[in-house]
């Protein structure tokens, strides 16, 4: 009789061990796959986006600088009022606010879908950066787009 007892105490030993395993890893898995799935989305949206700087256009002694970017990725560019823009000489360039949010006192930019009601795909959006100090002859500028993506895009160019 002692044997009997001893392997059902055994056995319901196991089945509440078991179940006790069950419990903890399959939620643990499936936020685990919920995650990867979650990345990999988000992996797979900033591959698809890419955006390239087309032209600028400033002068010596201007406080206005324009940026032309055009969507060369093949997904819409959600947010571009989440753009991060920084701009500057090289070597001393620092992040610009949007318009919106210095309550359009420079420095800061616009941006202006020029070809469509969207950032979409084939789409050109000129950037405008309005400075609170004139632009100097002679001297390298840098401007740098980071997406909402975190693509960066960037050139330099002379005035």
């Amino acid at each position: 009789m002692d044997k009997v007892l001893v392997t059902v105490l055994l056995v319901v030993a196991g089945i509440v061990s078991a179940t006790i395993v069950v419990n903890t890893v399959v939620p643990a898995v499936q936020r685990s796959s919920g995650d990867v799935i979650s990345i990999s989305a988000a992996v797979s949206d900033r591959i698809r986006t890419d955006a390239r700087i087309i032209e600028t256009a400033a002068a010596s002694g201007s406080t206005t600088v324009q940026v032309w970017i055009k969507n060369v990725g093949t997904v819409t560019i959600a947010n571009p009022e989440r753009l991060d823009v920084f701009f500057g000489p090289v070597g001393n360039f620092a992040r610009v606010a949007p318009c919106s949010q210095t309550g359009n006192t420079p420095p800061c930019w616009e941006l202006a879908i020029e070809n469509d009601t969207q950032w979409a795909p084939f789409a050109t959006a000129r950037l405008t950066i309005e400075l609170d100090a004139a632009l100097s002859g002679g001297q390298d500028y840098i401007v740098t787009v980071v997406l909402p993506s975190g693509v960066p895009v960037s050139t330099t160019f002379s005035v």
